[in-house]
């Protein structure tokens, strides 16, 4: 959902072609792992919603796929290993609702983990644990269908003030059902999608590319990483935290990734041919990103003033004009600006927090020194600070 990081070159002394092993270091990591895992669902159990019907159970989620990844680890010496890239065009050859994935689904999780694992070594990255083999904590991630989740906002200030996982499986009907009854004269709601969620292992979701897959696994091992320092343990304490946490993400995931593509290719990639030029010039398209910037600027403005009903009028009209020039935005409200102004690292945010961010990483020169830097800081301001004190300036209020 974001601008692609600049491109990285190969870490010193590794083959581009070379697989990193599938279960070094696995051992060390299976206990690590288990510790997390237990932590995580005592964690949940005490969150526990105890609601049944729409809500997703972390708690069952956690219970049901734990024990069966960690017997797959176990078992992992004593299988044989797969072509890498056979298994990864197999994989995305088939459709995603094809049963036949499964077939590949847990090699291809090991492969996603090993070559994510294995950039984050090369990098130099580094926690309170050090772990033979393998970075802490170990990266673990499970491919599903992502769960979907509500998000509500005050209809008078755009706020993310609730967000509840919920089942990915509820339908469009269903979802509206849902969205009218968060709704009040207060309250604005919108039920999203998710591409994953920093449960341990991960939930990734398995409708997506390869290339978005390495994105959100490496965004959502960075969560777990950063849950161990003060940025990410104190997430949930503001909205500021919400969104240089989920910025940070993006920018680690998006890095990683790039350096996963560069160094062991995209075996699902398909070469176009060169088509001859158009004899025509093509018509102008409409800048979504900037369309929706300027909104957001626009509706921002007129809550500041009262005028709710005008912001919400507004909205609608842009989500026309945006569905008329080809691109497709079910509802937008503020609601929806509360949830996707989280990412501020999106070439659609108006939040200059993404800006200070990436040239905070560009600073520090590496992803260890940018993670070294920014994660033990709880506030925007330490952002702002911190960018100064690196030679950076900050952007004048708009």
């Amino acid at each position: 959902m974001s601008e692609p990081p600049e491109q990285r070159g190969r870490a010193p002394g590794r083959s581009p072609g070379r697989q990193p092993s599938r279960w070094a270091g696995r051992w060390a990591g299976t206990l690590a792992g288990a510790l997390v895992g237990v932590l995580l669902v005592a964690g949940a159990l005490w969150l526990r919603d105890a609601r049944a019907g729409d809500s997703f159970d972390l708690v069952r989620w956690e219970l049901d796929t734990l024990p069966n990844r960690w017997l797959a680890v176990i078992a992992e010496p004593f299988r044989d290993e797969p072509d890498a890239d056979a298994v990864i065009r197999a994989y995305f050859d088939l459709g995603p609702t094809d049963p036949a994935r499964a077939d590949y689904e847990n090699d291809l999780e090991r492969i996603v983990e090993g070559r994510i694992n294995q950039v984050l070594r090369d990098e130099g990255i580094t926690a309170r644990l050090s772990l033979p083999g393998s970075v802490f904590p170990p990266v673990d991630l499970e491919l599903a269908i992502s769960p979907q989740v509500l998000v509500t906002s005050p209809r008078s200030v755009i706020r993310r003030d609730r967000t509840e996982l919920l089942r990915p499986d509820i339908d469009l009907d269903h979802a509206l059902r849902i969205e009218e009854a968060a709704t009040d004269e207060d309250t604005s709601a919108l039920v999203v999608p998710s591409g994953g969620v920093a449960t341990y292992p991960a939930i990734i979701s398995d409708r997506t590319s390869y290339a978005g897959m390495l994105r959100t696994s490496a965004h959502e091992w960075t969560h777990h990483y950063l849950a161990f320092y003060p940025l990410g343990f104190n997430y949930y304490d503001s909205g500021d935290l919400k969104a240089i946490n989920e910025t940070v993400a993006d920018i680690v995931g998006d890095e990683v990734a790039s350096i996963v593509l560069d160094r062991w290719g995209d075996p699902t990639a398909v070469e176009v041919p060169v088509s001859p030029p158009p004899t025509q010039p093509p018509q102008p398209s409409v800048d979504r990103a900037a369309v929706l910037r300027d909104l957001r600027l626009e509706v921002d403005a007129l809550l500041a003033d009262g005028r709710i009903d005008d912001a919400e009028r507004r909205m609608d009209e842009v989500r026309q004009q945006l569905q008329d020039a080809g691109y497709y935005i079910r509802k937008i409200n503020q609601a929806y600006f509360a949830w996707y102004g989280t990412y501020a690292a999106r070439p659609d945010a108006t939040d200059p927090l993404g800006g200070y961010l990436r040239e905070i990483r560009q600073r520090t020169g590496s992803l260890p020194a940018f993670l070294d830097e920014i994660r033990g800081w709880t506030s925007r301001r330490q952002v702002e600070d911190g960018l100064v004190d690196l030679g950076g300036t900050l952007q004048p209020p708009q």
